[in-house]
């Protein structure tokens, strides 16, 4: 399969500096030349990088370790960092490294990236329909499009983005979540719009809800009602930039309790309140 190969940058450095959570740049390169090398200690870069192949592949170094960043594979990193990522034919002459990378910036990340590097470390396996890996595509897509929708990047998708890598890193396809707490987000991906009580949730799906909250964070690292909350902001965010329905009204269908509410859970998520986020993003 072929990928198309462009690059998108979005901000200038002062815009940067003021926000809490922003996209830098991303782009889909192929590489097959020695002279593509970085040392992530002396770059002049800041900020954190995902970096995912999607064909071929390419060397990532850490302590003295060489990773082979083959198909499927990613690492997520932070700079300053003591390490290297580079094209190598070594073993291959006919070797070339596809990949797409997100770089981005802002004090909102770090919980995100500490989480991830926690559960996996700097390298990560995602399947390729995987949800990450199809959120870039649709990104990419609507900008390749040129469409007047997207020109800068927005927090909201990179903080989807980075809510869909932690869920795959703490539950991903080879690991099922035990029964219950699958039930328990299967019940509340149904439910989300709702003005639901999660003790109800658990009496419905037979266990008690001190139980299932234990079980729920030693599994997803997260409470239910921060999941619950995760979908419910997720989605507000797809209406927000996608309809021309009120605050209000967005705040009702996503199960919030009132407008103000969504408004404080997304100010204190993305430093933005949700009017000021669309007057900011939409055309």
């Amino acid at each position: 399969m072929s990928w198309p190969t462009g690059h998108y940058g979005f901000i200038n450095a002062d815009y940067i500096s003021r926000e809490s959570l922003c996209i830098n740049d991303l782009g889909l390169e192929i590489r097959d030349s020695d002279s593509y090398y970085y040392n992530n200690l002396t770059r002049d870069y800041h900020g954190f990088l995902f970096q995912y192949t999607l064909d071929g592949y390419g060397i990532y170094e850490t302590a003295g370790v060489k990773h082979k960043m083959t198909k499927g594979k990613a690492f997520f990193i932070t700079f300053p960092e003591d390490s290297s990522y580079y094209f190598s034919a070594d073993d291959d002459p006919a070797n070339s490294w596809t990949f797409f990378y997100i770089h981005f910036s802002g004090p909102a990340a770090a919980p995100f990236f500490d989480r991830i590097r926690e559960l996996s470390g700097p390298i990560l396996q995602l399947e390729p329909d995987s949800q990450p890996i199809n959120l870039f595509f649709d990104l990419y897509d609507i900008l390749r499009s040129k469409s007047s929708l997207v020109r800068y990047m927005t927090n909201e998708w990179l903080y989807r983005f980075l809510i869909s890598l932690v869920r795959y890193t703490e539950t991903p396809p080879n690991r099922q979540a035990s029964p219950y707490v699958a039930a328990a987000m299967n019940w509340m991906n149904q439910h989300y719009s709702e003005q639901i009580n999660l003790e109800d949730m658990g009496k419905e799906i037979g266990i008690s809800y001190s139980h299932l909250c234990r079980q729920f964070s030693k599994e997803q690292g997260i409470t239910p009602m921060e999941y619950l909350t995760h979908i419910r902001l997720e989605r507000g965010m797809q209406m927000l930039l996608s309809t021309d329905q009120t605050i209000e009204q967005i705040a009702a269908e996503c199960g919030f309790s009132c407008a103000n509410y969504f408004s404080k859970v997304y100010k204190k998520i993305l430093n933005v309140t949700p009017s000021e986020c669309r007057k900011r993003h939409r055309p």
